[in-house]
């Protein structure tokens, strides 16, 4: 029985519902939008708003909860400069869920979670290395 737990039960099994809203909140902070049903975003928006939150902090503790979801240190060092680039300004409601349509098969309310600015990579220049020539001295025999 489900007596008293939080949230949508979406079909799944918990495991499945968690492994569903980590690759969905993957994708999202990858490419800046996810389409899906309402009901599966719905589910997801309060993960997203709390890890972009967290991300715009950027403290050492904010990473290691952000890391926690994500497995993955490259891809949140990423996901955490992009959102203090280009969601400094914010401090919530990062996320905004639009309408889409309506799926035909089944009648289901399709929708897309996004970002209300687009999340940019921050421009890193590049210095060019120069390698250093160091000279060999011969030693001159007898």
């Amino acid at each position: 029985m489900r007596h008293r737990i939080l949230g949508r039960q979406l079909n799944r099994t918990a495991k499945l519902r968690w492994s569903l809203f980590r690759s969905m909140l993957r994708s999202l902070f990858e490419y800046g939008f996810i389409t899906s049903t309402e009901a599966k975003l719905k589910s997801i928006l309060n993960n997203a708003e709390k890890i972009t939150s967290l991300a715009l902090k950027g403290t050492p503790n904010d990473i290691k909860e952000i890391n926690k979801t994500f497995d993955d240190e490259t891809f949140v060092a990423k996901i955490v400069a992009k959102i203090q680039g280009s969601l400094s300004g914010r401090t919530s409601n990062f996320l905004k869920i639009q309408r889409v349509k309506i799926r035909q098969g089944d009648n289901a309310l399709i929708s897309k979670l996004s970002f209300y600015k687009e999340l940019v990579a921050p421009t890193v220049e590049v210095k060019p290395v120069v390698k250093k020539t160091t000279v060999k001295k011969v030693k001159a025999t007898k």
